[in-house]
């Protein structure tokens, strides 16, 4: 498979940066402290003076909220404790717990690795709540985790052959004074509230990282890392806006749609033959409604077997640019005409419905109607050095619209 290794007229010396964490050869630790000073960095100096501000006021909250508290080990301080406990001490709270997916126990059997096992999440019983058992000094009930406990359950009893009075299993004790702090924990851990959810950038670059350092086989990720091969030699690169990077030569902040297993990694090692023909002349980030765009006529081309060459692509990029300076900034002149050609298609299309009954126009700047757009304006303007029109693809977008030509550059 071809790779984009030609030298690069321009300077993208951020995105090098950014990329050279994938060459590693080995796992990379660092202190609590570099790693606050790190992410630190990374900001400019007066967003960087907000920052601290905001953690001196978290900070005082803190204190107001645990006050004459001086050590993590002070008894009023409760944090949870990590013990063995046995799994007949364990009972359910099932008015905290969501009702038992069995689907998702099985599910978990059948995905079962024991080093992903979270322990059982548990506390100890109100005494008002306290049921009738033979050990109440020894009962704890879970309020997080009984998927994985039934899991265990099952396998304990069903494959080791164990009686449930022999399984045990690790659990986190958690020191609640009452159950509203119980459920609103529970809440907590269960919503973007209380939990900072995996953002496809995160997850994608874990498997960039199985693949190069752990020698991780999955197919979904070894595609992925060879996608990251071709942006690393495009000098392009993966982000996400909380990174504060995306405004960067390169950056491309829609990592979820560049490795949707839609799109081949050839497609990608062309899209970056695009890329580099219109940042070699003004260095920028890669446009959010840009992506898309240009993917999706790729797609469209592969699908009608239409196998375009690197002079044909830049040949597009040139075009772009040409047109409306490759802008497609959802407030920029490509846009701003599509709006156009849609408004008058639509006023046409409608033109012999009653007024009042007429439906609203709907321009939601996506692919349908930016890619019905960009396949009619090739079809007028894109020509090889003969004069000749380059082939297109079939047009499989499910739309009425089409642009007038009058509406075209």
């Amino acid at each position: 498979m071809a790779t984009a290794t030609e030298h690069n007229p321009y300077a993208r010396t951020h995105a090098r940066k950014v990329n050279a964490k994938f060459d590693s050869n080995k796992a990379n630790y660092v202190s609590w402290q570099a790693r606050w000073n790190e992410a630190l960095a990374k900001f400019p100096l007066e967003q960087k003076h907000q920052i601290i501000s905001r953690l001196k006021a978290a900070l005082k909250r803190f204190e107001r909220k645990y006050p004459n508290i001086k050590s993590f080990q002070d008894q009023k301080f409760r944090l949870c404790k990590a013990l063995t406990k046995k799994l007949t001490n364990i009972l359910i709270d099932t008015t905290i717990q969501r009702e038992l997916d069995v689907d998702w126990v099985i599910k978990i059997i059948e995905d079962f690795r024991s080093y992903q096992a979270q322990p059982l999440q548990v506390y100890r019983p109100m005494e008002e709540d306290l049921p009738q058992v033979n050990d109440p000094d020894n009962t704890w009930a879970c309020w997080e985790g009984q998927h994985t406990g039934m899991a265990l359950y099952l396998i304990g009893t069903m494959v080791f052959g164990l009686g449930v009075e022999e399984i045990e299993i690790p659990t986190a004790e958690y020191d609640f004074a009452n159950r509203v702090e119980c459920r609103r924990t529970f809440m907590a851990n269960n919503s973007k509230d209380g939990r900072k959810v995996l953002e496809p950038i995160d997850i994608i670059v874990q498997k960039i990282f199985a693949v190069r350092l752990d020698g991780a086989d999955e197919p979904e990720w070894q595609t992925i890392n060879e996608k990251q091969n071709q942006l690393q030699a495009a000098d392009l690169f993966m982000t996400h806006s909380k990174f504060h990077d995306h405004h960067e030569a390169g950056a491309i902040t829609r990592p979820g749609d560049l490795c949707d297993d839609k799109y081949s990694v050839e497609l990608i090692r062309k899209f970056t033959v695009y890329a580099q023909a219109v940042l070699s002349t003004t260095p920028r980030a890669i446009d959010t409604k840009e992506l898309p765009i240009i993917c999706g006529f790729l797609k469209m081309a592969e699908q009608s077997n239409i196998d375009y060459t690197d002079d044909q692509i830049q040949s597009l990029a040139y075009l772009c640019m040409n047109l409306f300076d490759a802008n497609f900034h959802e407030d920029g002149p490509f846009w701003n005409q599509v709006c156009k050609a849609y408004t008058h298609w639509h006023e046409a299309y409608h033109e012999d419905m009653d007024e009042a009954s007429r439906p609203g126009i709907k321009l939601n700047k996506d692919w349908s109607q930016g890619g019905t757009f960009f396949y009619w304006q090739l079809k007028k303007s894109w020509f090889d050095d003969e004069g000749n029109h380059m082939p297109l693809p079939k047009l499989n977008i499910s739309t009425a619209f089409r642009p007038q030509g009058r509406d075209l550059w």
